[in-house]
């Protein structure tokens, strides 16, 4: 009896155990009974197992390696289904820092994590351009849309005048270098116009995810790197189980994001132009304006035989982009790996721009006995580059289309051979374009290796060794007939050069970590790193070239026409320490110090001392709050206060130098070169930050940060007297403040099995201005229409206040803005009108700087689809049109008669009355002032700036292939764009500035996802 009563309590659970991460089954984790851990099932292919328990069984053990294991409470029910959690800490809630990761939770600072997989589709070349939107305080900015073209990062806006403004680059805990590698100068930079980002060599599917340091809590770890904020980029890991294949390839095509610089067709052109010519000869009082103007516009606005040409058409095209990426990652209890695979190609807008990648990686990680553990990341890649000409040069195909090229030129004749676009010239840029060519191919080799061990619990002895190798090498060739801008003589012109660098770093640290009676918990961190930094280039130009086919070597050419080279390096040597303590999870302090030594300064000035503190008060988990954590489910208060340092861009700007290479007298001649300022130290970023973040029922998340930020000891071209040889040198003066606020809303909408609904909002606001130049200079006006002026942004426009039209005459008016003294010693401003420009006092007028900006994103999931799209907007912006200045009424050059004219040309003034802010079109008008509010216009704008869309095959379908998840997906770019000023791109580049660059590109994506 008691044998069937035990038999007949017995009873059996089945069920299904799956991965929190990607919702698969896992094949082979076991269920046992707590206790008796021998009786127990392993989980089959498709996840599912059954056990029998008994009467006295009462806890459930289900475990999976790399998969937290959960102990589960035996079932009343005889189905149980199991979902486990990776090891590792959610990458939502966890900092990386470089020197240790760190949960948000615990961490001191302000710092913004972005996971890898909502970057992983946005189809771009370059890591940065994935940042867009994604979160607080960060401004991306290009100044071309070229593929694989450098951008500009700005974190919490512009900490500096001469040194470096953008952010420090960090890969895998090392420091690396970004940017350009061509910074001007006669080297191989006048081929490459700083084109080509170092950045666009890594692999975005590479990336697990991108953490961004802001304030000084953790940037100051960095010290000299850090003044204008820290990125860093932790590229993926291979995990303990089963061996994972993924294949993804993808194809797509792009045309511009915004219709670049609209102009008229032949027909309106000439239409204008007529009107113009007899609005000339009316004001010249001539007899028979109508007649003056049927006999001369032919002259500007012919009507070709052939029809009038379509120079876009000729010019640019859809762009075509493929993507193809494999990787393989898995591993054991002991050795982990990651590797990769990946070639990506996408075409410029410009029938010459284009770029290929080719790129590998290989993360490992092995444990070395109990104690051990060493690791190496290796990346490899090549990229082959070929770029359009972007500066003011007749091959320029954006500056053709926009300006230079008008529908009466030609670009063939009725044989189909290639003519001059204008009588008595050869200029033709389709064939310049197609025969010329302007290359870069960059190698890129970036390793690291590691070796830790924890001799004891908590402590860590690391040692990292990495090197990072580029060289990129240019070449430029100009057929005969080329009308290239800088193009010499009527000979072919071949150029090439080489740009290779090297760094080496090393770094030894100690790391302890240990809590005490459960509610101390101490870390301490001592490192010492040594970074070694080596440069050699070298380029030559060759003229005379034989004209046969294929012939474009300059060892071809029969002239040297310039060569140029040099080898520069750097050392720096830096002491680092840090200090985190919390107790009870309730009260955490923050510390570091950095000493750095730089071979870019003096001696006497070598040494530069960083540091930082920080608090936090976790205010939710005192024992107060717990009556209404229901509700307030968190509340912290974060401050931070440190000081980043920035040293000079010249690796020998305190130095003063001779150079040689000049003939005197038909001798070796030298000159001096630079004057020695021994006094150079470094430009310093002292940095406040005040954060608050707050979450309600768990769903609701609210982050709102405060900040001030000045630097201090600006890196700054004084100007002086040019009886010394030189008009400005190296020195640190001045002051400049940036300051703002930053929130980020967090929601949960919908989370449940079938529907998941996730946005996030942010808004960026930041003010910069100039707080002292020298100390006795308050202004600094720069160039044509730029001023520096204390109290002032630093891109502060400096111009004529354009008044509109005058309605009755059809004449540009503009203020004049006079200041005139009073008996009191006050001031007024007459702000009475005027046509005569020269009677207009330019004045600081609108900056570059937006009010505030941000994005939107949101991430939904629903069964199998599922869909991410990211919002950019930016307000109160503005931007200077310098083409403007060019194609807009008001020259009395006859060549540029023969530019191009904007739509809105149409828009002009036409008879008394009219209400408009374009002139009365006349032909050979005296040309308006450069420095004109006309030419500056609203960045306001929205944009769509990527969405996802994909479908997940059921796991029913795909596993009968053997394949473990398959997903097919659309993605694009800059689909929408809603802009205040619609002639060119509202992103415009960092200093508001804008010519004939190549636009940004709207991208449409298809592709597919394959797991194994």
């Amino acid at each position: 009896m008691v044998c069937q009563q035990t038999f007949a309590q017995q009873r059996t659970i089945s069920g299904l155990v799956i991965s929190a991460e990607d919702h698969e089954p896992l094949i082979g984790a076991t269920i046992s009974v707590q206790g008796n851990e021998a009786h127990g099932v392993v989980t089959d292919i498709d996840g599912k197992y059954t056990l029998e328990v008994g009467p006295d069984d009462k806890i459930l053990v289900v475990a999976y390696l790399g998969m937290k294991t959960q102990l589960i409470k035996v079932p009343k029910k005889e189905h149980l289904n199991v979902v486990l959690q990776p090891e590792t800490m959610n990458l939502e809630e966890v900092v990386v820092t470089g020197y240790g990761n760190f949960t948000k939770s615990s961490f001191t600072g302000s710092a913004n994590t972005l996971k890898g997989d909502m970057m992983k589709d946005i189809p771009v070349m370059s890591v940065e351009q994935k940042l867009q939107g994604m979160t607080t305080g960060v401004s991306i900015t290009s100044s071309s849309g070229q593929p694989g073209a450098n951008q500009s990062i700005r974190i919490r806006g512009m900490g500096s005048f001469n040194a470096s403004q953008e952010p420090l680059f960090v890969i895998d805990g090392v420091p690396v270098t970004s940017g350009s590698l061509s910074a001007g100068g006669a080297d191989a930079a006048y081929m490459n116009n700083s084109k080509t980002n170092i950045m666009s060599t890594l692999n975005p599917a590479d990336i697990e995810n991108i953490t961004i340091i802001k304030d000084a809590a953790a940037a100051s770890l960095y010290g000299s790197r850090a003044a204008n904020g820290v990125i860093l980029i932790t590229t993926k890991k291979g995990k303990a189980g089963k061996a994972q294949v993924s294949f993804n390839m993808s194809g797509g095509f792009s045309n511009a994001a915004v219709d670049f610089r609209p102009t008229l067709n032949g027909d309106q052109r000439r239409e204008l132009l007529y009107e113009g010519l007899v609005n000339y000869a009316t004001d010249k009082q001539m007899a028979d304006p109508t007649g003056y103007a049927d006999g001369e516009i032919d002259k500007y606005a012919s009507v070709p035989s052939m029809g009038y040409t379509d120079w876009r058409k000729e010019l640019l095209r859809t762009a075509i982009q493929q993507d193809y990426e494999a990787s393989v990652s898995g591993g054991n209890e002991k050795t982990t790996f990651y590797a990769s695979l990946g070639y990506n190609s996408q075409e410029g807008l410009a029938k010459n721009s284009s770029l290929d990648r080719y790129s590998a990686r290989l993360n490992m990680t092995q444990k070395v006995g109990r104690y051990g553990e060493v690791g190496a990341n290796m990346m490899f890649t090549q990229m082959n580059q070929e770029m359009n000409e972007e500066r003011g040069s007749a091959i320029n195909p954006y500056l053709c289309v926009a300006m230079t090229m008008t529908p009466s030129m030609l670009v063939r004749d009725e044989a189909g051979n290639y003519v001059g676009a204008y009588d008595g010239t050869q200029l033709n840029p389709l064939r310049d374009i197609l025969t010329d060519y302007n290359r870069t191919r960059m190698t890129r080799m970036f390793s690291t290796g590691y070796a830790a061990v924890e001799p004891i619990k908590g402590l860590k002895i690391k040692e990292t060794l990495s090197y990072d190798y580029t060289i990129q090498k240019d070449s430029r060739y100009y057929n005969p007939l080329s009308s290239a801008g800088p193009k010499s003589g009527s000979d072919a012109q071949s150029s090439k050069g080489f740009i290779e660098y090297g760094k080496l770093i090393s770094s030894t640290s100690v790391n302890y970590v240990k809590t005490f009676a459960q509610k101390h918990h101490l870390d301490v961190l001592a490192a010492y790193e040594v970074e070694s930094y080596q440069t050699d280039k070298a380029s030559g130009e060759r003229s005379n070239i034989p004209s046969y086919a294929g012939l474009t070597e300059p060892d071809n050419a029969a002239v040297l026409n310039s060569f140029v080279s040099s080898t520069q390096d750097y050392r720096m040597l830096s002491y680092i320490s840090r200090l985190n303590y919390d107790y009870d999870d309730r009260y955490y302090v923050a510390g570091s110090f950095r000493r750095d030594g730089s071979s870019r300064l003096s001696p006497d000035n070598r040494w530069g001392n960083f540091w930082s503190v920080s608090g936090m008060w976790h205010v939710s988990n005192e024992a107060f709050m717990q009556p209404v954590k229901h509700i307030l489910s968190d509340l912290k208060i974060r401050a931070s206060y440190g000081v980043n340092g920035n040293q000079p861009g010249s690796l020998y700007g305190y130095m003063g130098l001779y150079s040689l290479g000049q003939s005197y007298m038909g001798g070796l001649g030298s000159y001096e070169s630079s004057i020695s300022n021994p006094n150079l130290g470094w430009e310093k970023n002292y940095n406040l930050n005040v954060g608050l973040d707050v979450s309600f029922i768990n769903r609701i998340f609210l982050s709102v940060e405060y900040y001030n930020r000045d630097t201090k000891d600006l890196l700054y071209s004084l100007p002086i007297s040019a009886t010394t040889g030189f008009t400005n040198y190296l020195s640190n003066v001045g002051q400049l403040n940036n300051r703002g606020v930053e929130l980020e809303l967090r929601t949960i909408n919908f989370a449940n099995d079938n529907f998941n609904w996730t946005t996030v909002f942010n808004l960026s606001h930041n003010k910069n201005k100039i707080v002292s130049l020298n100390g006795q200079l308050e202004q600094s006006i720069e160039g044509t229409w730029f001023i520096h002026k204390v109290g002032l942004p630093y891109y502060t426009f400096y111009v004529k206040e354009y008044a509109g039209v005058n309605p009755d005459t059809g004449k540009a008016m503009y203020y004049r803005n006079q200041e005139i003294p009073q008996e009191d010693g006050t001031v007024i401003v007459d702000r009475s009108l005027t046509e005569n420009a020269g009677e207009a006092q330019a004045i600081p007028y609108k900056s570059v700087n937006p009010k505030v900006s941000g994005g939107l994103t949101n991430m939904l999931n629903y069964k199998w689809l599922d869909l991410s799209f990211t919002l950019t907007y930016s307000l109160g912006g503005y931007s200077y049109d310098k083409t403007g200045t060019y194609i807009e009424n008001g020259t009395s050059n006859i060549y540029n008669s023969k530019y191009n004219l904007p739509v809105y040309a149409m828009d002009r003034w036409q008879e008394p009355g009219d209400q408009t802010n374009v002139p009365r079109f006349v032909y050979g008008e005296d040309a308006g002032p450069q420095n004109s509010s006309r030419y500056i216009h609203s960045t306001d704008h929205l944009r769509l700036k990527n969405l996802t869309f994909g479908f997940t095959l059921p796991s029913e379908w795909t596993r009968k292939a053997l394949i473990d998840k398959a997903r097919i997906y659309f993605s694009g770019s800059n689909l929408l764009t809603w802009a205040k000023w619609k002639q060119y791109d509202p992103e415009t580049p960092v200093n508001g500035e804008v010519f004939c660059e190549a636009p940004a590109m709207r991208t449409f994506n298809f592709g597919v996802q394959l797991t194994f």
